[in-house]
């Protein structure tokens, strides 16, 4: 039954949102009338044709499923297949954060199984990859100390009648989530001594990011891997999870080397690879995890940005401002990043625009843009 909500001013600021099409960012508002009290819905383009569409001649089922994809690409909808029935499910994840719930109902829908790897790091996603019992942060890759590797920890113990509905649901570390267990309740918790030794696991984390890019490089495509091995998840085709692979792959071996400094381009020409596969592998392997790139969007991006002869280190810089924030990679995004990135090193920012023109709307902003990717002349020029 759909239900009232709101939506907050800062929704149409939001940058991710801002690089959607409008029929998807329309399609997001009405996943919050579509959802129940815990932000799951039924996720197949007949029910959401029926729902938000149904005076849209223009838009078919087929239409339907490309703006819920967009949603899913980006991470603000993650989909899954639950119940006894095998129903097409998902949940908008960050829907408290959207939502104040005033007297909440229990949900009817199926949640997604915390057994599955996916469904925790889309709860690590939504809590900002922080431990919710300690507060420390959470390895974003599997280290050798299983105790500092993600887990989820249920606010009401399922022995106690808990489920796993995302309200009951939060991201811990695996001794933290061990810990409030024996001691039957959260007042008074007290970080465990197997938290010891956190930040070498965080700074092997951090390796790994940076310098498996050779091994991810050869990880073979969706379409060369046997049917049947992905799991539900995959036929939703969900990019958040069809681009991780298998769990047990996803631990390396091996001392990892040391890391590059990020004041530096990370890759350089070789001749061996093209710089943009590079520079491709060296970005996913750092920001990928709990993010929703593709490989081929950013790929395309670099690419097109080294072709207008935009300096790789500059680029690089650039990437990493985007990554950091965890924005989507676009011509649009990065040029703003490259604008920051320029307005620390120049004295005046501020935007002349031609002398008797008057511009407005797309025109001006263009114009804006222009104006900063222009190096300000030399002293000798002058």
């Amino acid at each position: 039954m759909p239900r009232i909500r709101t939506v907050k001013p800062e929704f149409w600021e939001d940058e991710l949102l801002g690089v959607v099409p409008r029929d998807a960012r329309l399609l997001f508002i009405a996943t919050f009338n579509m959802a129940d009290d815990e932000g799951i819905l039924r996720w197949t383009p007949a029910y959401i044709k029926a729902q938000a569409f149904m005076y849209d001649d223009d838009l078919g089922p087929k239409e339907v499923d490309q703006l819920m994809r967009t949603l899913t690409d980006t991470g603000l909808v993650f989909p899954y297949v639950g119940g006894v029935a095998r129903q097409q499910m998902a949940v908008v994840v960050n829907f408290r954060k959207h939502q104040r719930i005033n007297r909440p109902q229990k949900s009817k829908l199926p949640p997604p199984s915390t057994a599955a790897w996916q469904v925790r790091e889309m709860y690590a996603r939504r809590d900002g990859w922080m431990c919710q019992l300690c507060g420390g942060e959470i390895p974003r890759r599997l280290v050798a100390n299983e105790d500092h590797n993600l887990w989820v920890d249920h606010v009401r113990p399922v022995a106690a009648g808990g489920t796993d509905h995302p309200s009951n649901v939060r991201a811990a570390h695996r001794v933290c989530c061990r810990s409030r267990g024996a001691t039957e309740g959260e007042e008074g918790f007290v970080p465990p001594a197997g938290l010891a030794g956190i930040e070498d696991s965080l700074n092997d984390s951090l390796n790994r990011s940076v310098n498996d890019t050779v091994k991810e490089s050869h990880t073979p495509s969706n379409s060369d891997v046997p049917a049947g091995t992905q799991g539900e998840f995959s036929s939703m085709n969900h990019s958040l999870t069809e681009r991780k692979g298998k769990e047990g792959n996803r631990e390396r071996k091996g001392t990892p080397p040391a890391p590059r400094q990020s004041s530096s381009p990370t890759v350089e020409q070789t001749g061996e690879r093209a710089i943009e596969d590079r520079m491709t592998d060296a970005f996913l392997d750092r920001y990928r995890s709990g993010n929703a790139y593709g490989q081929r969007q950013v790929r395309k991006v670099i690419a097109d940005t080294l072709a207008n002869g935009t300096d790789s280190a500059e680029l690089w810089r650039a990437l990493e401002r985007l990554g950091s924030l965890s924005k989507p990679i676009s011509a649009g995004t990065l040029q703003f990043a490259f604008s920051e990135l320029r307005q620390t090193q120049n004295a005046s920012n501020v935007i002349q625009l031609p002398s008797g023109q008057t511009l407005t709307g797309t025109d001006a902003t263009v114009a804006g843009w222009a104006a900063l990717a222009t190096p300000p002349p030399s002293e000798d020029s002058a």
